[in-house]
């Protein structure tokens, strides 16, 4: 039986995405980056994967800490921004899958409110197309200051 694991998430410079990374400031470069293994059968049977990368912001105290953004008909709560890659094909049966920005502040630049400092965590997924195999991560917590 075919299985897939993603193996952990974390942040990382996108200059040396295989160094976990854990505290930045708003202006450093950022990247997510996730672990995967896969059984051999994705790669050879030339199947498509789906990873979406979450920063998760567990701090929302609405009068300071949420993030938040304006949908045009009012405010909406944004409790994680996610990236997302689709419809890449298995090459390997252990890799990394990466996003990155120029800056940390890029990557949340969607979000109102003035909490882009403090502590979030990231965590991710990986899901196979036109199958049910599919892998979360844990959480990698990290600090912008």
């Amino acid at each position: 039986m075919a299985f897939l694991n993603v193996t952990s998430a974390y942040t990382a410079d996108p200059g040396n995405v295989w160094a976990p990374k854990s505290a930045f400031q708003t202006t450093d470069p950022f990247a997510i980056v996730l672990l995967v293994q896969a059984d051999s059968s994705l790669v050879s049977g030339g199947f498509l994967y789906d990873a979406v990368f979450q920063i998760v912001n567990p701090q929302q105290d609405p009068y300071g800490a949420a993030w938040w953004s304006n949908s045009g008909s009012g405010i909406l709560s944004m409790p994680t921004v996610d990236s997302d890659i689709n419809a890449f094909a298995f090459q390997w049966t252990n890799f990394g899958v990466w996003v990155s920005w120029p800056q940390y502040a890029n990557a949340v630049s969607q979000i109102g409110g003035l909490s882009i400092q403090g502590l979030f965590y990231v965590q991710g997924s990986v899901s196979v197309e036109a199958s049910d195999l599919f892998s979360n991560s844990g959480q990698f917590w990290f600090k912008v200051r």
